[in-house]
């Protein structure tokens, strides 16, 4: 693979990209979250991941509601948009049912530990008040 294919992942510093296992994308506020995943030989020293954030840009759109004539709409960055798409093709050529399965089971452990987390924060400002 080479690295011309994938302009926007070079501009973001993936120069492995023939290593990239999978990716995930959720959004926190205002901010998109990129998590590249990496198929590392054992005792690598390179990262198993990369995080990137991208910020969405804020758009007034019309509503047609005499009350309400605007409205505003955040937009994906279309730099991520390409940035997707090459990882789209990358994934696409090496995934299985194995790999998505171990991917949904990781995601799910991730989502479980951001929601104690959070479930922590709140019942924790809860006792202050």
């Amino acid at each position: 693979m080479s690295q011309d294919q994938y302009p926007s992942l070079t501009e973001m510093d993936v120069t492995r990209p023939e290593q990239i296992k999978h990716y995930t994308l959720h959004i926190e506020g205002n901010i998109d979250v990129l998590k590249i995943f990496y198929e590392r030989k054992k005792g690598s020293f390179l990262p198993e991941r990369k995080t990137f954030r991208f910020g969405r840009s804020a758009k007034m759109i019309a509503t047609g509601d005499r009350n309400n004539p605007t409205s505003q709409v955040n937009e994906i960055s279309p730099f991520l948009l390409a940035a997707i798409a090459e990882l789209d093709s990358i994934v696409s050529a090496h995934k299985s049912v194995v790999d998505m399965k171990e991917h949904a089971l990781e995601r799910l452990s991730q989502l479980e530990q951001e929601i104690a987390s959070a479930h922590e924060e709140i019942r924790t400002l809860l006792k202050k008040l």
